[in-house]
């Protein structure tokens, strides 16, 4: 075990650490977020997750600016000039309609496990095998690619080299810095007006605390530590697997974390992603039981259980096909101001919010036909 190898993986875990900490305090979910505002208008779980946007996008901006990290080289490529737009759109889609049938992004179920939920235990098995299955398998070889792999277009044919969002609008990093400025402003303002800090300081403590960790995850990735481990792996007869420029998402790494499962003794599959889930879970943990949130939860019924299989493994198929989830691109691509990553944002709110739309109609019917107190209890709202 190389120390140079350790110390970086010991980074990663404490910053994770925070962001589970964070994560379970401020209840930061965007589904449950845009659930609270499509039932009562109620902004301010969702003006926790637009917040931490904006500090990402700000503070790795900054990061960017005194360190000169390339954003342009990270895993994924946010920044890519293959815009696979078919990918982000199909696959946010199916992502978004599956957090709503799961209970929860990847995310949200984890924070769930920490806190005594079953029906999240269940949800992150099958969205962990779903992300095993898209990325250690062929099953994305030879199901999905011969036919999204048409819908994408290089922008290289237009003289474009990368996605992000001042080049595109052919500026430099004056542009940069004003896009990045104006977006976060935007967010904060917004949030602001729905979460006012004396009404809720967790919440924007939960949200300042993820962006910047988020950003971090940058710096040590991309700067002389993250350097530094990736000049040892070269040495190595085993290299470390997963280095390389990138921060936080939580789909794939589920999958990395079964491919662990299955080489427990090999280190160099203790990846980036790895450290990340298991940092989330211990720091949520120990929220979970500093509040006493700590709570024995099943499902109400068998149906729930057969929802929560199919939208898990919805979640997980479709992260690996958008190539990142809430996080993945909510955060960490926004933060590179990736055009890509605002599409697959947008598509995942979308699939959720006709998700949500489509589940409250059932709910209705289920309850006009409802008589006895055990039906209606059966089918009340989440």
């Amino acid at each position: 075990m190389d120390p140079v190898i350790i110390h970086y993986l010991s980074w990663v875990l404490g910053l994770s650490i925070v962001f589970g900490l964070a994560a379970q305090f401020s209840r930061f979910c965007l589904v449950g977020g845009l659930g609270s505002y499509r039932q009562s208008r109620d902004g301010r779980r969702l003006a926790v997750y637009l917040a931490a946007i904006g500090v990402a996008l700000l503070a790795t901006t900054v990061i960017q600016s005194l360190t000169g990290i390339d954003l342009d080289a990270t895993r994924p490529a946010y920044r890519s000039p293959d815009f696979a737009w078919g990918r982000y759109v199909i696959g946010g889609f199916i992502f978004g309609v599956g957090m709503v049938l799961a209970r929860g992004c990847p995310v949200r179920s984890l924070v769930k496990v920490t806190q005594g939920n079953l029906q999240a235990l269940l949800a992150v098995v099958f969205m962990a095998l779903a992300a095993y299955a898209m990325t250690r398998t062929s099953l994305y070889a030879s199901a999905f690619l011969p036919w999204v792999g048409h819908l994408s277009t290089n922008l290289t044919a237009f003289g474009i080299q990368h996605q992000d969002l001042a080049s595109l609008l052919g500026g430099g990093s004056a542009l940069y810095w004003v896009l990045a400025l104006s977006i976060s402003g935007l967010l904060f303002f917004v949030s602001w007006r729905w979460l006012p800090l004396r009404a809720n300081g967790l919440g924007w403590l939960g949200a300042v605390l993820i962006g910047l960790v988020v950003a971090l995850a940058f710096w040590v990735t991309g700067g002389s530590l993250g350097q530094a481990a990736s000049d040892a792996a070269q040495m190595m007869n085993n290299p470390q697997q997963g280095l390389g420029l990138q921060s936080f998402t939580f789909s794939a790494p589920m999958g990395d974390v079964v491919y662990y499962l299955q080489h427990p003794t090999q280190f160099a599959t203790i990846t980036f992603g790895v450290v990340a889930v298991a940092g989330l879970l211990l720091g949520s943990f120990i929220s979970a039981l500093v509040r006493r949130e700590f709570q024995w939860t099943i499902p109400r019924s068998w149906s729930e259980w057969g929802r929560t299989i199919i939208g898990a493994l919805m979640v997980g198929v479709g992260s690996v096909l958008a190539m990142g989830c809430t996080v993945g691109h909510g955060l960490s691509g926004i933060s590179t101001l990736a055009l890509g990553s605002f599409i697959a944002l947008a598509t995942i709110a979308a699939g959720a919010w006709v998700a949500l739309i489509v589940e409250a109609a059932f709910s209705r019917q289920a309850v006009m036909t409802c008589t006895e107190d055990a039906c209606l209890a059966q089918h009340e709202a989440p």
